[in-house]
C-alpha cells in the first residue's frame, strides 16, 4: 500500500510538475500573444501618425510636419522589425506580415510623393486614392493578424484552464491516498500556487500597463487630430476675432481646467491688448500691458513659472491674487521673425504645466502663422477699398456700403443723407499748376472732408475731383449744416507746393435725403448729382438741397 501510495505520489508529483510546466508555458505564450497585439497597435498608431503628418504638411507645408512624418517612418520600421521577431514561429502570420511590409512601403512611398507634390504645389488626386487603397489593404491584413492572435489567446487560455483542472484532480487523488503524502504535496503545491499567482499578477500588471499605454497613445492621437482640425479652422477664419475665438475653444478642449488670455501687439509694438479671455483663470492678468512686462516677450521664447508663489512671475500677472501653488505659462506669438502677440495660460496644482506646455506651444505656433496671414489679408482688403491718393474709401466701397446703409435705414425708419462734392474749376487749377499740385490739393481736401464727418459716416472719393459723403442717420437739417461746414473747410484749404502756397479752391455740393422718391442707392446718388449740377449752374461754391431742386 505504501508502495502504491509512493507510486501514486510520484505519479501525482510528476503529473503536477508537468502540468505546472505547461501552465508556465501557456502563460508565456499568452504574454507573447499580448506582445504581438501591442506591437500591432503600436504599428497602427505609427501609420496613423505618419498619415496625419503627411496630410498636415500637404495642408500647411510646415517643415515641422515633414520632420514629424520622417520620425514616424523610422518608428514604423522599428515596429515591423519587432513584429518580425515576435511572429517568426507562426508561418501564417509571417506571410501576412510580409504583405503588410510591402503595402507599408507602398503607402509610405505615396505619402512621400504627397509631400513632394505639396512642396511643388501640384494636385495629387491619383496619389491620394492609391494611398487610401493601400491603407485599406493594410487595415484588412492587420485585422487578420489581430484576429489570429486573439484566437491563439483564447486557445492558450483554454489550455491553461484545462491543465489547471487536471492539476487539481491529481492533487485531490494524492490527498485521499496518504496524509503524509498529502502534507508533502500540499507544501509543494502551495509553493507552485504562489508562483502561479505571481505569474498571474505579473500578467495582469502587464495587461494593465498595455492598456495604459494604449490609452495614452489614443490621447496623443486625439490631441494631434484636434491640432490638425485647429490648423484647418485657422486657415478658414475670416478675421482676427474669429481666429482668437477658435483658439480659446481649442485650448479649453485640449487642456481642460486652465484659463488665460490672447494678447495682440499694436502696430507700434508699444502695447499688447487682450483680444480674448478663455477658460477659468486662477491667476489674474492685465487687459493691457507693455511688452517689457512679460518675460516671454522680452526673451522671445516661452516662459513657465511652475509655482507663482515661489517663482519670478511676469509683471502683467497679479501674483498677489493668484491661487496657492498655481502656475503660469506665457508663449510669444510670432511668425517670420516678427512678434505679433502673446498666448498666456495658467492653472492650479491639479494640472501639470509641463504637459500643457507642449500643447500650448503647438497652438501658439499655428496661431502665429494664422495671424500673419489674416493681417496680410486685411491689409490687402483695405488697400482694395481705399483710394491710394486721398486715403478715403473708393467707389467700390461706396457701392457696397451705401446699399447696406440704405437697407438698414429703410428697415428701421431712420434718415440718411448723401453729399456729392465737386471741386470748382479744378481742371484749370490742374492745368495751371501741374498734376502734382492737383494731387496735393485733392489730398488736402480729402483731409478736410474727413475731419468734418463723424467716425460712423463714410467719406469717399467718387472719381477725379468728385467726392461723396454718406451721413448716417443725419436729419435734413443736420445734413445741411454739415454740408455747409464741409464747403467752408474746403474753401479754406491751401497746400504748399514747390515753396508756393496754392489754393484755396471752392466746392459745389449737392445734398439728397433718403425719401420715397429716392429709395435705392442709384436713385439717391442721381438726386445728389442733380443737386450738384444745380449748384454749379447757380454759380458754384454753394450747397443745394435736392428737395429744393425738386420743388
Amino acid at each position: 500500500m505504501s508502495l502504491l501510495a509512493l507510486a501514486l505520489l510520484a505519479t501525482v508529483g510528476v503529473a503536477t510538475l508537468v502540468s505546472i510546466d505547461r501552465a508556465a508555458t501557456s502563460v508565456r505564450m499568452v504574454e507573447h500573444t499580448f506582445h504581438v497585439i501591442a506591437s500591432l497597435h503600436d504599428y497602427n498608431a505609427a501609420m496613423r501618425a505618419a498619415e496625419s503628418a503627411a496630410r498636415g504638411f500637404r495642408l500647411t507645408t510646415s517643415p515641422t510636419m515633414r520632420a514629424e512624418f520622417h520620425r514616424h517612418e523610422d518608428r514604423i520600421a522599428r515596429q515591423l522589425e519587432v513584429l518580425s521577431g515576435l511572429v517568426a514561429d507562426n508561418p501564417s502570420q509571417v506571410a501576412r506580415l510580409r504583405q503588410v511590409r510591402e503595402l507599408t512601403s507602398q503607402r509610405l512611398s505615396f505619402s512621400r510623393r504627397l509631400i513632394e507634390d505639396a512642396e511643388l504645389g501640384n494636385a495629387t488626386p491619383g496619389t491620394l486614392s492609391a494611398g487610401a487603397r493601400a491603407m485599406a489593404r493594410i487595415d484588412v491584413l492587420q485585422q487578420d493578424m489581430l484576429d489570429a492572435e486573439q484566437a491563439l489567446l483564447a486557445q492558450r487560455r483554454a489550455q491553461s484552464a484545462t491543465q489547471a483542472r487536471v492539476l487539481v484532480a491529481f492533487i485531490a487523488g494524492g490527498t485521499l491516498l496518504s496524509l503524509l503524502t498529502l502534507a508533502l504535496l500540499l507544501r509543494g503545491l502551495q509553493r507552485e500556487a504562489q508562483r502561479s499567482r505571481q505569474l498571474e499578477r505579473e500578467t495582469r500588471d502587464a495587461a494593465g500597463a498595455l492598456e495604459h499605454s494604449l490609452a495614452e497613445l489614443a490621447q496623443v492621437s486625439e490631441q494631434r487630430g484636434a491640432l490638425a482640425r485647429y490648423a484647418s479652422l485657422l486657415q478658414s477664419c475670416q478675421d482676427l476675432e474669429e481666429a482668437f475665438r477658435v483658439t480659446g475653444k481649442v485650448v479649453a478642449e485640449l487642456v481642460p481646467g486652465i484659463g488665460g488670455r490672447c494678447y495682440l501687439l499694436r502696430a507700434s509694438q508699444d502695447l499688447a491688448e487682450s483680444a480674448i479671455a478663455f477658460g477659468a483663470p486662477v491667476v489674474p492678468s492685465e487687459d493691457v500691458m507693455q511688452p517689457a512686462q512679460c518675460w516671454a516677450l522680452r526673451r522671445g521664447r516661452p516662459y513657465l513659472v511652475a509655482d507663482i508663489g515661489n517663482g519670478i512671475a511676469c509683471e502683467h500677472i497679479q501674483a498677489e491674487r493668484a491661487a496657492a501653488h498655481s502656475w503660469s505659462l506665457c508663449v510669444p506669438l510670432s511668425a517670420q521673425g516678427s512678434a505679433l502677440g502673446l498666448l498666456h495660460v495658467n492653472g492650479g496644482p491639479d494640472r501639470d504645466p509641463t504637459q500643457a506646455q507642449l500643447l500650448v506651444e503647438s497652438i501658439a505656433e499655428q496661431l502665429g502663422l494664422a495671424l500673419v496671414n489674416l493681417q496680410l489679408r486685411e491689409s490687402l482688403r483695405m488697400q482694395s477699398l481705399r483710394d491710394p491718393l486721398t486715403g478715403l474709401f473708393n467707389r467700390r466701397y461706396l457701392d457696397e456700403s451705401l446699399q447696406r446703409e440704405v437697407s438698414r435705414c429703410q428697415r428701421r425708419g431712420l434718415p440718411l443723407a448723401v453729399l456729392m462734392i465737386d471741386i470748382d474749376h479744378f481742371k484749370s487749377f490742374n492745368d495751371g499748376n501741374g498734376h502734382a499740385a492737383g494731387d496735393a490739393l485733392l489730398a488736402a481736401i480729402a483731409q478736410a472732408l474727413q475731419a468734418n464727418v463723424r467716425a460712423e459716416d463714410l467719406a469717399c472719393r467718387y472719381g477725379g475731383e468728385e467726392f461723396t459723403a454718406v451721413l448716417i442717420e443725419a436729419t435734413a437739417e443736420d445734413a445741411s449744416l454739415r454740408a455747409e461746414q464741409i464747403r467752408k473747410a474746403i474753401a479754406a484749404t491751401t497746400v504748399q507746393h514747390l515753396r508756393h502756397t496754392l489754393g484755396p479752391c471752392t466746392a459745389s455740393i449737392g445734398l439728397a435725403m433718403l425719401s420715397p422718391d429716392a429709395l435705392t442707392p442709384s436713385a439717391l446718388l442721381e438726386r445728389a448729382d442733380a443737386a450738384l449740377y444745380r449748384a454749379k449752374a447757380e454759380g458754384r461754391n454753394r450747397v443745394v438741397d435736392a428737395s429744393v431742386v425738386a420743388a
